[in-house]
């Protein structure tokens, strides 16, 4: 009976495997392998040269009938249906190919995997380029946009944030949507700007430092820089779109009018905080009492953070320090660790606790490669106790420190651009308060490279003669 069984068992799975290997032959090639790979050579031919029109008829066949015979038919499908869209004047005709268009998106993350976000993102583009002229268009659209901003986060692309900026404000016009939907929905693009603008400077710095790169690394690295400058693109838009409805004033206004009804909603608070502090509206008593309500609901890492903004802001140091702390300890994200461990160090900054903000900086940097931020903090910390390292001693001592903060502000732009108009004030203003040449001089460190400086800090400086 037991043998009996096991050959059973055994037909059945012999026939299962063959049932699949059948299926997976069919999905690749289709009825006719030769129709199949004839049907490749053409489109592919014509696709090459660019001639969308005549490689449509052999594309289709292979995306109807053999649907896994490869990749290409999803990655060249969009660029051929494109290519018939610009050319056909009937609008039925039209509307189906962009129909086919969407089709061709959803059938590629049905057979290959992995990428469904990027995917659908590539989808909510198209779908809001081609039906925009229309309220339904613009809602269908926005709708898929929103889907794909939701599944990718911090990974959403550039076009699908300002696509689904664009569209929610046209619908915002055309009075379907509220002023307030935009004013959250910036909230909620903002933050993934901020975020994804700091990965890629973080990868763009790492990729800059290697000795050489591959010919995929110089490709990724090209990519990179140019997706960050669309995203600086797309963040001033955003920003200019949305400045008339968001001064400080009337985000106030709307989160003060709304708390009441919304103080246990997470969602509405973390999208509150999130703007009332890129706004730097954290000095008002509607950020404290969100974000107090927002840590009572959710103690997450940002919730925590917001706690010690508003204690930065109220002097309440320790408590700052304990929020901040807590932030930076609950933290997985290495960038968002960055922010953390940046603010700790500006609060021990502040207490005049300088080992400690400077071992913060240290840290923040070392979470965030690229970043002239922390240096610049450093170079502050340096300038600020330059007098007191030399307190009581010579003239020279008193300004010194001066030479080690400058140093540290050229740093900060050597490894990240963005900062060089911030340092440029702070290079102006103490060049003018370094050691003078005579002072160099009478110390005999004229031709000397370099000094070093012995206080509540080590350092090695660049010595620095005034012309």
């Amino acid at each position: 009976m037991r043998v009996k069984l096991f050959s059973l068992f055994t037909l059945v799975s012999l026939s299962f495997s063959a049932f699949a290997q059948d299926e997976a032959a069919l999905l690749k090639y289709g009825s006719d392998k030769d129709a199949c790979e004839q049907n490749l050579s053409i489109y592919t031919e014509f696709y090459k040269q660019k001639n969308y029109v005549d490689a449509y008829k052999s594309w289709v066949y292979l995306f109807d009938n053999a649907p896994k015979r490869t990749k290409n038919i999803y990655i060249h499908g969009p660029k051929i249906i494109k290519g018939l869209i610009k050319v056909v004047t009937d609008e039925t005709r039209k509307a189906v190919l962009v129909d086919s268009l969407m089709m061709v998106y959803d059938q590629r993350n049905t057979y290959y995997a992995g990428t469904e976000a990027r995917v659908l993102g590539y989808k909510a583009a198209d779908m809001y380029r081609l039906k925009k002229g229309t309220t339904e268009g613009l809602q269908e659209s926005q709708s898929a946009l929103a889907e794909a901003f939701t599944m990718a986060g911090n990974s959403s692309t550039a076009s699908v944030i300002n696509y689904y900026f664009i569209a929610t404000t046209k619908l915002v016009q055309t009075k379907v949507l509220k002023v307030s939907d935009l004013i959250a929905l910036f909230s909620d693009l903002s933050g993934v700007i901020s975020y994804k603008e700091a990965k890629l400077m973080q990868d763009i710095y790492t990729a800059e430092q290697a000795e050489s790169l591959s010919s995929k690394e110089a490709k990724i690295l090209k990519k990179d820089r140019k997706e960050l400058s669309t995203l600086s693109d797309v963040k001033a838009n955003l920003e200019k779109t949305l400045e008339p409805h968001a001064t400080c004033e009337k985000l106030v206004e709307l989160y003060t009018a709304n708390f009441d009804t919304k103080k246990e909603d997470i969602s509405w608070l973390e999208r509150a905080a999130k703007l009332l502090n890129k706004k730097d509206c954290t000095n008002t008593d509607i950020f404290f009492t969100i974000s107090e309500a927002l840590y009572n609901i959710d103690p997450s890492p940002s919730a925590a953070a917001n706690m010690g903004i508003r204690s930065l802001k109220r002097q309440d140091y320790d408590k700052a320090l304990e929020f901040y702390s807590y932030a930076l300890d609950n933290e997985e994200d290495n960038l968002n660790k960055a922010q953390y461990a940046y603010r700790l160090a500006q609060t021990y900054g502040a207490m005049n606790k300088n080992v400690s903000a400077k071992s913060n900086a240290l840290k923040a940097a070392s979470f965030r490669y690229g970043w002239g931020e922390p240096y610049i903090l450093i170079g502050d910390l340096y300038a600020k106790t330059s007098r007191k390292c030399g307190e009581l001693q010579t003239e020279f001592l008193k300004r010194v420190g001066y030479w080690a903060a400058i140093d540290k502000y050229e740093y900060a732009v050597s490894i990240d651009s963005s900062v060089k108009a911030k340092v440029a004030d702070r290079v102006g203003k103490y060049t003018e308060q370094m050691p003078s040449k005579t002072d160099v001089f009478t110390e005999g460190l004229i031709d000397v490279p370099t000094y070093k400086i012995e206080c509540w800090y080590t350092e090695t400086v660049n010595v620095k003669v005034p012309k």
